[in-house]
């Protein structure tokens, strides 16, 4: 200890000190380093926009916990969200990709049980103003879809657009026959045309890319019903009836599905009523109508009742016009009645005829020298009239 007090640089040479425990120490040994961070894995994601499927790496360390895809449809944020998926894939369903989608995955990593996420922000390829405007779809006559759409205020000169059709699984379907148009095509063939239906009105030019629009139509909402058939309408001496079928539709629809407008006047008056009938097994409507009577004209249109579409008027019905009976005589009866009246006018003629020969009697004629005298000798007369 006194060589340690005389002496203080062996403390600080010396190779080994006691520890309080009795140990022994190495005084050059270094401090650990600081344990580097491993950078989690990446996910890759990757999106399919024809079936709005996104994918990532797989990897055992890995497990996702959830996915989402976020967008703003009509000012309104709209979130689709998916837990514990599995098979490295979320099959979303159908989007409407021309507004942007935000796709996000949340992951945990089983070394440190790390929490991660990875986002993707898609978007359609194209310039803004080459996609097609004011676009609109109906299905018509119970056979046939149109849609029609406009020119981007963008678009090339030599623009033309096509439809795309899917269903909900991302499977496409037959579009409009005939190949890219300008404003417009319709389909002819429905089979198979699902009730949730994706169109995308894509584009083409020699001048460049075309951005793509897409919507989501209900194919029921979008029908225009065809007018009620078989119109009829039938009185009795107090009361008339008018009966109809429904129309024929495309969609499946009952008769809670439909809302009737019937025009009900007077043949030779102003609208009697306006009479709306909804909701009814029978097609039919009952109302007061008393003999004598000029007779009802009605038309008929019907309406969804989820929506305020109606369909065209029918035409126009006449029925129940009973008036006060004019006698008729039989044809012969006529025909003898004619017979004598231009009888009549015949011998009434021949009278007035008659009469003024009496009045004016026959004026005598001049007779003539020549011709009357049959003794004229020829010889003479032909000296006569050479002298």
């Amino acid at each position: 200890m006194l060589l340690l007090l005389l002496c203080p640089a062996l403390a600080f040479t010396s190779p080994s000190l006691p520890t309080r425990a009795g140990l022994w120490a190495d005084a050059t040994q270094t401090l650990p380093r600081p344990i580097q961070e491993v950078p989690p894995p990446a996910l890759n994601l990757t999106f399919d926009p024809g079936t709005w499927t996104l994918t990532w790496l797989c990897s055992d360390d890995v497990t996702v916990t959830s996915c989402s895809a976020n967008q703003t449809l009509h000012g309104r944020l709209r979130k689709q969200k998916m837990k514990n998926p599995s098979g490295c894939r979320c099959k979303f369903n159908p989007l409407t990709l021309h507004l942007g989608v935000t796709l996000k995955v949340t992951a945990t990593v089983a070394e440190g049980n790390v929490t991660i996420s990875e986002r993707l922000d898609y978007e359609v390829p194209g310039p803004l103003g080459s996609e097609a405007v004011n676009i609109s779809c109906e299905i018509h006559d119970a056979a046939a879809m149109t849609c029609a759409w406009g020119a981007g205020p963008a678009a090339p000169p030599d623009a033309r657009y096509f439809l795309v059709l899917r269903d909900a699984a991302g499977r496409q379907l037959p579009g409009c026959p005939g190949g890219p148009a300008p404003a417009g095509c319709s389909l002819h063939n429905l089979t198979g045309l699902p009730r949730q239906l994706h169109v995308t009105v894509a584009g083409s030019s020699r001048f460049g890319a075309i951005r793509p629009y897409d919507l989501i139509l209900n194919t029921k909402a979008i029908e225009r019903l065809s007018p009620p058939l078989n119109i009829t309408g039938r009185c009795n001496a107090s009361h008339c009836a008018v009966s109809w079928a429904p129309p024929r539709t495309w969609a499946d629809m009952g008769f809670n599905d439909f809302r009737y407008e019937l025009d009900l006047r007077h043949a030779d008056t102003n609208p009697d009523a306006m009479v709306t009938i909804s909701s009814r097994p029978e097609n039919r409507y009952e109302f007061p109508s008393p003999e004598p009577r000029v007779g009802h004209r009605v038309r008929i249109r019907v309406g969804d009742v989820r929506s305020q579409r109606w369909s065209a008027w029918s035409p126009p019905v006449w029925f129940g016009d009973v008036r006060p009976a004019i006698p008729r005589l039989p044809i012969y009866v006529i025909a003898a009645a004619a017979t004598l009246i231009c009888a009549l006018g015949l011998a009434l003629a021949w009278k007035r005829f008659l009469g003024r020969r009496r009045l004016l009697p026959r004026i005598p004629e001049i007779p003539d020298k020549v011709s009357d005298n049959a003794l004229v000798n020829s010889e003479m007369l032909r000296k006569d009239l050479a002298g």
